[in-house]
């Protein structure tokens, strides 16, 4: 692993910071000067439910400027081992107030999000057995529509770009792969 210097926070936000810092170039001595966004790491969770759906989430999407199907995630806001689960299990009910028994999760896989830029990771987990069993707490923010789909559906949804979120197209794809 190359030593990453001087880093620079540039430019704080709420959710992320551009960041900078120096490496040496890797056919040469010169350094030079590279930027990222820093970030914590993200969660994401395919809730299905005891009957096989597949619950998903329609929500506004500001950088796209339109709405977006999706499964629930979020920011881990902790920084301690296991956290990546607390805050799967705790965006699941928050965003739709479903929920399951913490040993009904599993971890599907770790992503990067995107690799030359980002310097977060983002876990996907599933969820079996998810019902309802919550008021939702939405962030001040979200305005989410649950919606539930077949297995059969979801598949077509990502092959035809309805479902379009990297993060959210990647834990689909893994937990399809693994459940065929």
């Amino acid at each position: 692993m190359k030593e990453r210097k001087n880093w620079k926070d540039l430019y704080p936000t709420p959710i992320y910071t551009l960041a900078s810092f120096d490496i040496q170039l890797p056919r040469s001595l010169e350094e030079k000067t590279y930027y990222v966004i820093k970030s914590k790491n993200w969660v994401n969770v395919v809730p299905v439910t005891k009957t096989g759906e597949i619950l998903l989430i329609n929500q506004y999407r500001h950088g796209i400027g339109e709405d977006s199907l999706e499964i629930p995630g979020g920011i881990v806001d902790e920084e301690e081992p296991g956290s990546e689960l607390i805050s799967a299990i705790r965006e699941l009910r928050e965003e739709t107030g479903y929920a399951t028994d913490p040993t009904k999760y599993k971890l599907l896989s770790k992503f990067s999000g995107n690799p030359a830029m980002f310097t977060n990771w983002s876990y996907s987990y599933v969820a079996y057995d998810v019902e309802p069993t919550h008021e939702v707490e939405f962030d001040e923010g979200e305005d989410i529509e649950i919606v539930l789909k077949k297995p059969n559906e979801v598949k077509r949804m990502l092959l035809d770009g309805t479902i379009h979120h990297p993060q959210m197209a990647a834990a689909l794809g893994i937990y399809f792969l693994q459940n065929q």
